[in-house]
């Protein structure tokens, strides 16, 4: 690895600089600036929310007077903002694989404890369409499923979800239009015996939208608890 680092010096994944040999992975003041997600979290989906004595955000809130959520609970590391947001949309946007292991190290130290108690049978992550995946050249959250599932021990299974349909950039749409694509696009590949308690894995929760879409798959076939992990996720009032 000296050798390789001598050759290829790694980069500091959220300002994108050389880093220096014995710096570890990351700038310490790039480390100390990380917008890490504390509590009061909403007791769903994990977005930190503004009221100490609220429980849900304004999705999950909304969600529950229409339908309850899908998934049972989720985690996050990081608010969606500044450096922690370019650096994973450099992720897997500019194939920068070597950003790994930095994200699944620091999942496995901050939400470890939170990932045992749930105790998943098995880590999925969220699939991409295969012409995606040619395109992109890897799936970030099956790089990163594997990442955390070797440092944890808990295996990892990237073919009980398929994404059947391409589906464009959903940014422009709505809540209720992504999901809808979402459901139309997804499937269940193929499901092992037996398999109750799932952790979905991604990179990134904004509305929520994949996760429920995912969540409702994997339970409409049987699984009884869905969880999820991601690297960052959006602020929720409540």
């Amino acid at each position: 690895m000296k050798i390789i680092n001598l050759i290829f010096p790694p980069h500091c994944p959220l300002c994108g600089e050389l880093l220096a040999l014995n710096e570890g992975r990351v700038h310490k003041a790039c480390y100390k600036k990380l917008p890490w997600v504390k509590e009061p979290l909403c007791k769903r989906c994990g977005k930190p929310i503004s009221s100490e004595t609220g429980e849900w955000c304004l999705d999950c809130f909304k969600s529950r007077e229409r339908h309850s959520r899908s998934f049972d609970s989720g985690r996050a590391l990081w608010l969606y903002k500044g450096d922690i947001q370019k650096s994973v949309l450099d992720y897997k946007y500019k194939g920068l694989r070597s950003y790994t292991p930095f994200y699944g190290e620091e999942a496995s130290r901050v939400l470890g404890s939170w990932i045992r108690q749930k105790a998943p049978q098995v880590l999925v992550p969220v699939p991409l369409h295969p012409r995606k995946k040619r395109i992109r050249g890897f799936n970030q959250a099956e790089l990163l499923a594997r990442d955390i599932g070797k440092r944890m021990n808990i295996p990892v299974d990237g073919k009980i979800l398929r994404r059947n349909r391409w589906t464009e950039p959903q940014k422009a749409l709505s809540d209720r239009e992504r999901r809808h694509n979402l459901t139309k696009s997804m499937e269940i590949h193929h499901l092992p015996e037996n398999l109750k308690r799932v952790m979905l894995v991604d990179d990134i929760y904004t509305t929520g939208s994949t996760m429920e879409v995912c969540g409702a798959i994997l339970k409409k076939a049987g699984v009884e608890k869905v969880y999820f992990l991601t690297l960052c996720i959006g602020f929720g009032e409540g």
